[in-house]
């Protein structure tokens, strides 16, 4: 058999597999591949939330969310409190990485429909009109901010001192840290920050919450009824192992899941059991989430 036969012939056996283990489950899909939608995210707390509005609200300076571990919910964070808040504000969202000062600027411009322009003064000068006249104050989410040097650092500063506007940053906390190596900018900068949120990992509990919201929507549960979704056939000494071994990482602990999956899968068309058991979690390898950190510090 060709090379090319044969590996059709396995995706159409791992296929197979696949969907006889949904079939038993009563899932529609691996309920654990992909990024939390806003129904599955499970919220830091209510306290949280309503801090951070009402530092939005009484804005003096930018507001920032951090952690020391990748994959904590960060972004997912930013991009509920951009949906949930667009009754109050006009919202951009940026996720680009590490950019210039120019390409911030110009990203900015084009989302509120003022173009951009030749430099970056000329594009901060064109916001700066666009916004002086807006109805409704704008909220600029800037996602893993990156700030890794003095002109984007000016660039935000110049975002925070905006009539109608309010920033929302997310990053790592090492990325916040090194702000300092910038010298006295980036001392002013962080005195600046008026509200910083530091997320930490899931409690057990959370954890549980997350599963349990996303084989919901596997199901299609409405996700208020999330609570009495049975895990089976996942057991509970198995999602212990996942949260230990990944710290409490939500991003690491649903990747740890969707590989139980299809372990899962190939174990059930072979001897007919579909559990996914303490030590089958035990087996997979767990992604470090304080790697970033790490890299950065070395």
């Amino acid at each position: 058999m060709s090379a090319p036969n044969r590996i059709s012939q396995i995706a159409a056996s791992t296929s197979s597999e696949r969907e006889a283990y949904l079939s038993h489950a009563g899932w529609t899909d691996n309920p654990f591949t992909g990024r939390a939608t806003i129904n599955e995210y499970v919220i830091p707390s209510e306290g949280t939330v309503a801090d951070i509005a009402s530092a939005l609200r009484d804005y003096t300076g930018p507001v920032l969310i951090h952690s020391r571990y990748s994959g904590v919910g960060k972004t997912t964070l930013l991009q509920m409190l951009l949906d949930s808040l667009e009754d109050s504000y006009d919202t951009v969202e940026i996720g680009e990485h590490n950019m210039s000062a120019y390409e911030l600027s110009a990203i900015i411009a084009d989302d509120l429909g003022v173009g951009k322009s030749s430099s970056t003064k000329l594009t901060e000068a064109k916001i700066r009109r666009e916004l002086a006249d807006a109805d409704r104050p704008v909220l600029i989410g800037i996602d893993e901010f990156g700030l890794n040097s003095k002109d984007t650092l000016h660039t935000i500063q110049y975002l925070n001192d905006l009539p109608n506007t309010r920033v929302l940053l997310t990053g790592m906390s090492s990325q916040w840290d090194a702000i300092r190596s910038l010298g006295s900018d980036g001392r002013a900068f962080q005195r600046r920050v008026s509200y910083e949120v530091q997320l930490a990992p899931f409690e057990r509990e959370e954890f549980g919450e997350l599963v349990r919201r996303r084989i919901a929507t596997s199901i299609q549960i409405d996700n208020g009824g999330w609570q009495e979704v049975e895990l089976d056939p996942i057991t509970d000494d198995a999602l212990n192992v996942v949260y230990d071994r990944s710290h409490g990482v939500p991003a690491v602990a649903t990747a740890a899941l969707s590989e139980l999956f299809g372990l899962a899968a190939y174990r059930y068309a072979e001897i007919d059991d579909p559990t996914i058991t303490a030590d089958l979690a035990n087996t997979i390898d767990y992604a470090d989430p304080e790697a970033d950190m790490k890299v950065k510090s070395d």
